[in-house]
């Protein structure tokens, strides 16, 4: 019987060994992850075209959020599943897109196909990736959490590579830890790749000896050929990665810029930034130095997108001071300005941020507008980069300022634009003033306007999450409910969702805070703040062992956060482990000094440990940062007590009686227990 307890990590020196060592181990399903035959997601979307049709057939298809993930890999399963919903968002014209996707959204549709994996029916599966050291972003990005989520008991991934494969450094750690390292054996030499197998592996499927051995024609006919029968497949992620490799080396390699443009665009729409970024860049190979301005400067400007979108922001503003050097064109000025404005004002990091800058760049494209020839074209350049203008403003401080902005762009769309046209960015406009509206505290017109996105974009999870946000903050927890509910259904799965619905149960004291908060961080467990929330329940539920572990799980994700060796701290002491926990608490202070709680439990470590100047010494801090607690001047005059100072113990349960929130009764008894002591004292 197989040893199933970890995942494999099988490498050989060669393909033929490692498909011969793979297929011994039985597996349900081998796949291709090489990004030269479908680009994004060509292994998991490949395994889910193998695997959701056997598990609809025995009526276990996938569920909610988890079928949009499975769209996302393999859209050609909207057959059986249903088509994805539309959003405004992925049904803008590529004209009209004036929205890109977080680049989180890859990691909730990896999620997603992760979950539908681990609830798949029947026997344990084995699954075989090959080519993993050529996989695309998305790819490697699936199997880093496939390997921490899932069971290799239930489901076994084999991932196979050359020895001395070089994988993202997080797929390498994960494998390090997650997956047995095994070596195939050598295998006979097979047969020599002829030229026309080369060319129908897409190039991924061995030496190209004989391949280069052909007259130019003939090489050029065959991948014509190739093209044309990838262009015919229902799977429509050839044209991703196999079918513009071919355009380019065929006879007509004119064709192939075109190819390669329509493939970056696809990319960037559905968020994979990565693969837009590398199939950009071999189009600009192309296009050589010669090529015609409006061509050349899409790919510049796909290229700037690119990579602000993948958050290299230096990189992107070289990019796009590149493009204003090669032209004196106001739209491109315009376009260009409004994206350094963007730069400066929300992707750089603290260092760089420079909003004033950012305000000059807008103001730069702003000036630009009306040397604009087109009526229509005037009017949504100027709700753009009017709203452009309020983002700036919001991060200089000015929300009021910000709204005016909204305000003038929304005129300008309303009078300048057919009813017909730019809805996505309509929405924007009226998401960013519902935004506004909420910080400025004027939630009932804030709602308002979300109530109208989510009507005419139903299927958007962003507006129904912050809907939800702005209900659970005014205290209307059903209809939080209800949406939260509702962006489960319409979402891949996100962290966020969880740890808010936790939140809120919290609150309430109905529903099960745990069970999301754990589901939370079973998505990503570098959430820090789930991790404290189920830490801090488990205390709550007498379960102090299981939230130390769960403290020291994120401690090594962590080790520098100081809310984490608190809670550490807590939970240690709670296990009578008085010591440890002092170091946890040391820790956590020289961290962050400020931290009143910590101050606060540090002193239970002292007391513990019969030390009552340095308990006294922790209350005392505590209480200059949080002066009208009771529960601190609790526990100080408790100290002062098993110290035998009646006098102090007095006061401070005194003082704490007359704050709100007092444990009166429990502070009475102690009061008067040392009122007592105190008048003995004097007898």
């Amino acid at each position: 019987m197989q040893d199933r307890t970890s995942h494999i990590w099988l490498t050989g020196p060669t393909r033929a060994a490692r498909q011969a060592a793979a297929a011994g181990l039985s597996p349900a399903a081998a796949v291709e992850c090489h990004r030269g035959l479908r680009g994004p997601y060509t292994g998991a979307g490949e395994l889910m075209r193998l695997l959701v049709p056997a598990a609809h057939g025995r009526g276990a298809p996938p569920t909610a959020g988890t079928r949009l993930s499975v769209l996302a890999a393999a859209p050609e399963l909207g057959g059986l599943l249903g088509a994805a919903e539309a959003t405004l968002t992925s049904a803008a014209p590529p004209g009209e897109r004036t929205r890109w996707y977080a680049r989180e959204r890859t990691r909730r549709i990896a999620n997603g196909l992760v979950d539908f994996l681990a609830a798949h029916p029947g026997d344990p599966l084995t699954l075989v990736l090959h080519d993993v050291h050529e996989a695309d972003a998305t790819d490697t990005e699936f199997l880093d959490i496939a390997l921490r989520r899932l069971d290799a008991r239930r489901v076994r991934l084999v991932l196979c590579g050359p020895e001395d494969a070089p994988l993202p450094a997080h797929l390498s750690a994960r494998l390090d830890g997650r997956a047995e390292h095994r070596a195939a054996p050598p295998v006979a030499a097979p047969p020599a790749v002829t030229g026309e197998q080369f060319v129908r592996t897409d190039g991924t499927g061995g030496a190209d000896d004989a391949y280069r051995l052909l007259d130019d024609a003939e090489r050029a006919k065959l991948h014509d050929v190739r093209a044309e029968e990838l262009e015919a497949s229902p799977v429509r992620a050839w044209r991703l990665g196999a079918l513009p490799h071919h355009r380019a080396h065929g006879s007509s390699p004119e064709t192939a810029p075109a190819a390669f443009e329509a493939a970056v665009e696809h990319c960037l729409g559905m968020g994979y930034y990565t693969a837009a970024l590398e199939l950009n860049e071999r189009m600009a190979a192309l296009l050589g130095p010669d090529a015609p301005w409006p061509v050349r400067y899409r790919q510049l400007r796909q290229r700037g997108l690119c990579l602000a979108l993948l958050d290299r922001p230096a990189e992107a503003e070289a990019a796009y001071y590149d493009v204003l050097s090669r032209t004196t064109d106001p739209k491109v000025h315009t376009t260009v300005s409004y994206a350094l404005s963007v730069l400066f004002t929300r992707l750089y990091d603290t260092s760089r941020k420079d909003h004033l800058r950012a305000l000059a760049h807008i103001n730069t494209a702003i000036a630009f507008i009306e040397q604009l020839p087109d009526a229509e074209d005037r009017a949504f350049h100027t709700a753009f980069m009017h709203n452009g203008k309020a983002l700036v403003a919001m991060h200089l401080g000015d929300l009021a300022g910000a709204l005016d902005l909204v305000a003038t762009a929304m005129a300008a769309v309303d009078d300048g634009l057919p009813a017909d046209r730019h809805l996505l960015h309509k929405s924007v406009l009226h998401h960013n003033r519902a935004q506004l509206l909420a910080r400025l505290g004027r939630g009932g017109e804030a709602l308002e306007e979300y109530d109208r996105i989510v009507a005419v974009d139903p299927h958007h999870p962003e507006y129904r999450f912050d809907r939800a946000v702005l209900h659970h903050q005014q205290g209307r927890f059903e209809a939080a409910l209800a949406d939260y509910a509702e962006v489960e259904a319409i979402s891949p799965p996100f962290v966020e969702l969880h740890y808010n619905r936790g939140d809120l149960y919290v609150q309430t004291g109905e529903g099960d805070a745990a069970a999301e908060f754990a589901r939370a961080l079973e998505l990503e467990p570098g959430r820090a703040d789930a991790r404290l929330a189920l830490a801090e329940l488990w205390l709550d539920d007498d379960r102090a062992a299981d939230a130390a572990e769960l403290a020291a799980e994120g401690l090594s994700l962590a080790p520098d956060d100081p809310l984490l060796h608190s809670v550490h701290g807590t939970a240690l002491l709670a296990l009578d482990s008085a010591a440890s926990a002092l170091h946890s608490f040391d820790r956590a202070l020289t961290l962050d000094p400020a931290l009143a709680g910590a101050h606060a439990n540090r002193a239970c470590a002292h007391l513990a440990l019969g030390d009552h100047e340095a308990a006294l010494d922790d209350l005392t801090t505590a209480l200059e940062r949080s002066p009208d607690d009771p529960g601190l001047f609790h526990n100080r005059g408790y100290v002062h007590e098993d110290a035998g100072r009646w006098e102090a113990a007095v006061a401070d349960y005194a003082r704490a009686l007359e704050l709100p929130g007092a444990d009166r009764e429990e502070l009475a008894e102690r009061l008067a227990a040392c009122r007592s002591r105190l008048a003995g004292t004097d007898r």
